[in-house]
């Protein structure tokens, strides 16, 4: 496709709304560390032709984001909204809950609750956990609430203290989603020992007020070993 010369780099000033679009979608690792998104201020200053010219852009982007989403969602168009829906099936959960979080009108709550639901069983730090938790904290039906129960019982450790964490927030006994004042407790969870797993995620459920039978008789057999979950990073 050969970009009209207005709209190509070459073409653009710098300081103009669209040059500084385009420029605030050049990732570098400050951007990438701090969750920096995309410019929306001055993407909402664009003329029509020019909004419509990222708008293709961010649909046919292929290598899609969390920060293609959100740029999607401030565009509003039928062209974004039906590429937002679509962007429910990317394997990325990442942009999945982009999605939930950026437009959760254009989705079922059935839906959410099912994209954060998977998010929590598999999604790593820097891979669109973080960002779930966020979400968590605003849609956690029950399902939600089992699924953070069963990471705090199964999953890796660093992730294992943020879903007790959270539990502990969302059941009113922290006054944040990370309570200092709780932290040795949240760090007990970092533990590749079985029986020391167990007996912390039972505490954790007699402090919330959740039976842990059920949990315990459906934990997977073991955790990951510390050296797995590195080989992973």
């Amino acid at each position: 496709m050969t970009i009209p010369q207005q709209f190509s780099k070459e073409g653009q000033e710098p300081n103009s709304a669209l040059g500084r679009f385009e420029a605030s979608r050049v990732m570098d690792f400050d951007k990438w560390h701090d969750g920096i998104g995309y410019d929306l201020a001055a993407l909402r200053e664009l003329s029509p032709a020019e909004r419509k010219h990222v708008e293709a852009s961010l649909i046919q982007s292929g290598n899609r984001n969390w920060r293609d989403i959100e740029a999607l969602a401030v565009l509003d168009t039928p062209a974004a909204r039906e590429a937002l829906r679509a962007a429910m099936s990317d394997p990325d959960p990442e942009v999945r809950n982009a999605v939930t979080r950026f437009a959760p009108h254009l989705i079922s709550a059935a839906a959410r609750t099912a994209s954060l639901v998977a998010a929590l069983e598999s999604a790593e730090f820097y891979g669109g956990l973080t960002q779930t938790l966020l979400e968590v904290q605003e849609h956690h039906p029950p399902e939600v609430i089992e699924a953070l129960l069963h990471g705090a019982l199964d999953r890796e450790g660093e992730m294992a203290c943020h879903f007790a964490a959270r539990l502990f927030f969302l059941h009113g006994k922290a006054s944040s989603a990370f309570d200092w004042e709780h932290r040795p407790f949240f760090l007990r969870f970092n533990t590749a020992d079985r029986p020391a797993r167990e007996a912390v995620f039972c505490e954790l459920c007699a402090k919330i007020g959740v039976n842990p039978a059920k949990f315990l008789d459906r934990a997977k057999p073991g955790l990951a070993s510390e050296a797995t979950h590195k080989k992973r990073s």
